[in-house]
């Protein structure tokens, strides 16, 4: 295996290396196919560089060549929201959130928020992440976000319409109208794409139907989304299984701005969320 790696010392770069890994020197870049296979095969055998078709080889290949674009937290910090929107504690004298230590994933602390009373509006108690405000800006390309998930005794009123949102990413910056793509629970206990490919619409290319979200448990949620304006596309996973796929249109292929914890249908009257370890990431391509 040893004789199928490329020797070192001969490689010369013929491409913008930091362009590959995703360091912007200048305008953006996407990495072509042949730049990933030629830079992974420094570091893996050729055999596994050249035979990118299996979940594990791609797996290998993403942890090594992800762009660099990273948000990371357990949730320890207020100040890791700093320079974004947090909803006021007790909003609508219905809902309410914190940094709680009662359930934790992994640290000290979790983000918990609970419903306590219905809601004149959809229920919100949630910090925001709002890249295009921070340095750096807005997110570009495919992102994939990774967030640890439990609900505790949800109750969601049966009937279309009601729901429960795990993640909200948005198309736009404004804070009024965030145009976003949502990772929902139904009130029949299934996670879905919702609002994909545009507001308002749930047009999958897959979806599970058999696959019901556990409550009272930590659960792995992730979400691979790309906002390209016509080629843009959604897949949503549950403890490592793809359970929602969608194209999605986005508006500028940019993702400006995410939020998480508890926003759920007006009508939800009990319930509590914990969220732990959100990584947010740009990839060259989902896991």
């Amino acid at each position: 295996m040893e004789a199928n790696r490329l020797p070192l010392r001969k490689w010369k770069p013929r491409w913008n290396v930091a362009a590959v890994m995703g360091k912007r020197t200048g305008p953006f870049r996407r990495p072509t196919c042949l730049a990933i296979l030629a830079l992974a095969a420094l570091t893996l055998p050729l055999p596994m560089a050249c035979t990118v078709g299996s979940s594990e080889n791609k797996n290998a290949i993403l942890a090594l060549l992800y762009t660099g674009r990273q948000f990371h937290t357990s949730f320890e910090s207020v100040s890791d929201f700093n320079g974004s929107y947090i909803v006021p504690q007790n909003n609508q004298s219905a809902e309410t959130h914190e940094l709680s230590a009662l359930n934790v994933y992994s640290g000290e602390f979790s983000h918990r928020a609970w419903v306590y009373n219905t809601a004149a509006d959809s229920h919100r108690a949630y910090p925001t992440v709002q890249f295009h405000k921070l340095d750096g800006g807005s997110y570009q390309g495919t992102v994939y976000i990774e967030l640890m998930v439990y609900l505790k005794d949800v109750v969601i009123p049966t009937g279309s319409g009601h729901w429960f949102s795990f993640m909200t990413v948005a198309r736009r910056t404004q804070d009024a109208f965030w145009d976003a793509v949502t990772f929902n629970l139904g009130y029949e206990g299934i996670a879905h794409l919702m609002h994909v490919p545009s507001v308002g619409l749930k047009e999958w290319t897959f979806q599970r139907t058999d696959l019901y979200f556990p409550q009272n448990q930590w659960v792995k949620l992730g979400l691979c989304i790309n906002m390209d304006p016509t080629n843009g596309f959604a897949r949503a996973y549950q403890d490592g299984v793809l359970i929602s796929q969608a194209p999605v249109y986005g508006f500028d292929g940019t993702v400006p701005q995410v939020h998480f914890g508890l926003y759920s249908h007006k009508d939800m009257t009990a319930g509590e969320v914990f969220n732990d370890d959100l990584t947010i990431k740009e990839v060259l391509f989902c896991p």
